[in-house]
């Protein structure tokens, strides 16, 4: 996915935080339509959605503090209460092709937002502006990751933001390796006690490879054809990348020639995972040096191969979830086999977890099952939250009797539905006045002076107040 097929309206505006424990800079990036996202998230839009990037410090593969970025997706509604989903993407080789770029799959976590949630889209390390590799598929920097934006993203609402009073609630959904990423951090909360920090109501992985070292494994024990062969080699030296340089010192250890050469200077960060692939021989057997897959056969009962620890140590599947799961596949993955979900709920549930279920979204492949899958996390956690179900100030009818456009907006916005005496308002982000008017009717407000941001409007009609959120792009 490299094209963004709806509008994206970059604003070029920054700012520091200068009180972040974690949070380094909030930077806005644009908003979309309900009606947009609604051509590709089939009418579960609600609300239009305003998108940041957000910069901040996570720990390394060494437990070195560095830098790292991700998307916050915030619907553009005044709610009196909001809860935080966390969404994890899928695998990229291309360093920009992440959430904080607004890639494609981007929006599938502002459907999120525009459902009534603050969402979370980390790019993970070594990806966006994390320097280095990217160690793909390891569980623990995956959390990590993810938390620290979900930290980042409490301070920034909390000192930079108004308007999005966060409740205690918290939903961890992905897809692919975001799946796997998403199941990590669940299990990492847990793990390492932040309960009381992370209020996870619900966890909902699709199509994750959480069993690597068993239902995913297959790749390399029955040297069977695979749709991605360059998933293999990242797996590699990505892992190489988290454990220190200490599994192998050359690729030439590990790939046969001349893809020994010919692929790792793909791993730069320039290139989409369709270059490696083109490039890759369909099984194993034709890249991967025969020394290592015999190895890794011979020892596959007791386990104690390099290869086979890391698959271990990564493997996120056997523990036992003290919140509701619920996990998305199909039948017809050739990316991920889809057995990982069963061996998911059958180990937990085996381990005295009381809420878990696997649930089959069709006879679809890799591509096929995003949509239904995320679809079903949505309807899954809109039956578990309180998040966006009452509004600051006003009922539902009052927030939807007035219109706003344009927006975004450059020269005026246009106010229609009110009826009588009114007073406007408008706030920019931190919360400062910026523009007040007193009318009769509908009205049009000249702001063409207001530099480009966002920025809430606020009607006091009668008893009413209505809130808005609207886009100055130019």
């Amino acid at each position: 996915m490299h094209k963004r097929l709806l509008l994206s309206v970059l604003l070029s505006l920054g700012f520091v935080a200068s009180q972040a424990q974690n949070l380094v800079s909030i930077t806005p990036l644009d908003t979309i339509t309900k009606v947009s996202l609604n051509f590709l998230a089939n009418g579960l839009a609600k609300y239009d959605v305003a998108s940041y990037k957000i910069t901040y410090q996570t720990p390394d593969v060494d437990g070195n503090t560095s830098i790292a970025s991700g998307l916050m997706a915030v619907p553009l509604v005044a709610c009196d209460s909001i809860a935080l989903t966390l969404y994890c993407h899928g695998t990229v080789l291309e360093r920009n092709d992440v959430p904080s770029r607004n890639n494609l799959e981007s929006i599938l976590g502002k459907i999120g937002a525009a459902r009534g949630y603050v969402v979370a889209m980390p790019d993970y390390l070594g990806l966006g502006d994390s320097p280095g590799l990217h160690p793909y598929l390891h569980a623990e920097t995956q959390a990590t990751a993810s938390l620290d934006l979900m930290r980042a993203i409490r301070q920034a609402l909390a000192d930079s933001i108004s308007g999005y009073p966060l409740n205690s609630e918290v939903f961890l959904t992905g897809y692919s390796q975001g799946g796997h990423a998403a199941m990590a951090t669940a299990k990492y909360i847990q793990d390492e006690n932040l309960e009381s920090e992370f209020n996870v109501v619900a966890t909902a992985p699709a199509s994750g490879p959480y069993n690597l070292a068993g239902s995913q494994s297959t790749v390399f024990l029955y040297d069977q054809p695979y749709s991605n062969p360059g998933y293999v080699v990242y797996l590699l030296l990505g892992m190489n990348e988290a454990y220190g340089q200490s599994l192998f010192n050359s690729p030439s250890e590990i790939l046969k020639a001349p893809y020994d050469v010919l692929i790792p200077p793909y791993f730069n960060g320039n290139y989409p995972m369709d270059s490696v692939n083109s490039k890759l021989p369909a099984n194993v057997s034709g890249y991967i040096e025969d020394s290592i897959l015999q190895a890794f056969i011979a020892d596959s009962v007791n386990q104690t191969y390099w290869l086979w620890n890391i698959l271990n140590e990564n493997t996120n599947y056997d523990w036992r979830p003290d919140m509701p799961v619920r996990m998305y596949y199909c039948t017809a993955d050739e990316q991920v086999n889809f057995q990982n979900a069963l061996d998911a709920e059958a180990a937990m549930l085996a381990n005295g977890a009381t809420d878990v279920k696997a649930f089959s979204k069709g006879p679809f492949n890799h591509g096929g099952c995003v949509a239904p899958a995320v679809e079903g996390a949505v309807r899954f956690f809109d039956s578990l939250t309180t998040s966006c179900t009452a509004f600051v100030g006003l009922d539902a009818w009052a927030a939807n009797s007035y219109e706003l456009y344009p927006n975004p907006f450059r020269d005026e916005i246009r106010i229609e539905g009110i009826n009588g005496e009114a007073s406007i308002r408008m706030l920019d982000i931190n919360g400062r006045l910026v523009y007040q008017k007193e009318v009769f009717g509908s009205t049009r407000l000249k702001v063409a002076h207001l530099p480009k941001g966002i920025y809430l409007v606020e009607i006091v009609e009668a008893s009413r107040v209505s809130r808005m959120r609207v886009l100055k792009e130019f």
